[in-house]
């Protein structure tokens, strides 16, 4: 008769402590990490990636003329965003505090050269 109390002892045990582990697990899920919340909702724009097919865009690359793929690149960029295009070498800067970067490689269809286009965009600040 004794052992079976002691079995229901450590039922009640086992209900417990899995009743207190589930009661804190809702707790952190839907008290703490309420007030946490993300730094924004800012998804890089994939820029580069519509822009290396463009026979234009791979001539300006080709040519050196950073000023040229930035013409092309300008209507891609939302007005919210400044931005800055270098090939062949990062180009050292200081921007804004949040910088995104896209890295794309240009390749010739005639010889083994290629090309790498550096963009760099952030949010205007204001």
């Amino acid at each position: 008769m004794r052992y079976r109390k002691k079995n229901r002892k450590g039922y009640m045990r086992t209900l417990e402590a899995f009743l207190a582990f589930f009661i804190t697990f809702i707790f952190v899920v839907f008290v703490v990490l309420k007030g946490v919340s993300p730094k924004g909702s800012k998804t890089p724009l994939d820029i580069l990636s519509a822009l290396e097919q463009r026979d234009d865009f791979r001539e300006c690359v080709y040519a050196g003329n950073a000023t040229c793929a930035q013409l092309i690149v300008r209507p891609y960029i939302p007005s919210s965003y400044d931005f800055k295009v270098a090939i062949g070498a990062p180009a050292p800067f200081k921007g804004a505090k949040d910088i995104y970067t896209e890295t794309v490689f240009i390749t010739s269809n005639k010889t083994n050269d290629y090309r790498i286009v550096y963009l760099y965009y952030w949010p205007l600040s204001g």
